[in-house]
């Protein structure tokens, strides 16, 4: 589809045979989607792949194992794309570094220690480091949002207190969503799988999709703040220089959430 705006929701089932009644259980469901800026291609397929494969693997093979055999793949599924997208930009946002290692530390904890505390702890640190780090820009007038997506948005300075004020309250508002989802499942269900179960697609089919629609609704300020209307967003970058406009569309066509601290 070529629609700036594309979700499309799947769902993953296993056929059960019990004598001779035959039924589908479903697994694992989510959505798929896509977000453009101003008409431009959404991302490949390949870029996809790589952005949700772990999560997306996550979440199956914690449904159908559980959240230790669904740590250890997120572990190595983490590493790949990390290496994959490395290899083929040669560049990975800082904000997308603090989530990698820190999901890597936080899925070894689980697994070497045995307990699902650590992974789902992690969201609700690295959303809550990353909206103090929002702030104490705010406090000191700096645009600390810029250095951790990597990118220059091209942005006024209003712009970028209105936009990291946002993401700020977005990140608090995850850390404090996280904190209710996990420790809610644990005091609610008596089985500590179904509980796993349940903050892992709460990770992967709600906080995921949540983030996408978010960063769309910012699209409007991004358009209505830019500095240089000759400039596209992203057309720069985190040390100020600007790139050319058709290089700049290359770089940045989409809106992509994995920079946000969601990976």
């Amino acid at each position: 589809t070529k629609e700036p705006l594309f979700m499309r929701r799947v769902t993953i089932a296993v056929r059960e045979v019990n004598g001779a009644v035959s039924r589908e259980r479903t697994i694992a469901s989510g959505t798929i989607y896509r977000v453009a800026i101003d008409g431009a291609p959404g991302r490949t397929q390949l870029e996809l792949l790589l952005e949700f494969m772990p999560l997306g693997l996550f979440l199956f093979i914690t449904a159908v194992y559980d959240i230790f055999v669904g740590s250890a793949v997120l572990f190595v599924a983490t590493l790949i794309s990390m290496a994959v997208i490395w290899g083929l930009y040669r560049r990975l946002a800082l904000m997308a570094i603090i989530t990698g290692l820190t999901g890597l530390l936080a899925t070894a904890a689980t697994v070497m220690l045995g307990d699902p505390m650590y992974v789902k702890l992690k969201p609700t640190i690295v959303s809550a480091v990353f909206g103090l780090i929002l702030a104490t820009g705010l406090i000191f007038n700096k645009p600390l949002l810029r250095p951790l997506i990597g990118e220059d948005l091209n942005l006024t300075d209003e712009g970028w207190r209105v936009i990291t004020r946002r993401w700020m309250i977005y990140f608090f508002f995850i850390a404090a969503l996280n904190e209710v989802v996990w420790r809610g499942s644990n005091a609610y269900f008596s089985e500590p799988h179904r509980a796993d179960e349940v903050w892992a697609t709460f990770k992967v089919v709600f906080l995921m999709p949540f983030t996408v629609v978010f960063a769309a609704y910012m699209l409007p300020l991004l358009k209505r703040f830019r500095q240089n209307e000759s400039v596209p967003m992203g057309g720069g970058d985190v040390f100020g220089k600007t790139v050319p406009a058709e290089a700049g569309k290359k770089l940045s066509p989409t809106v992509r959430p994995a920079r946000l601290g969601q990976g």
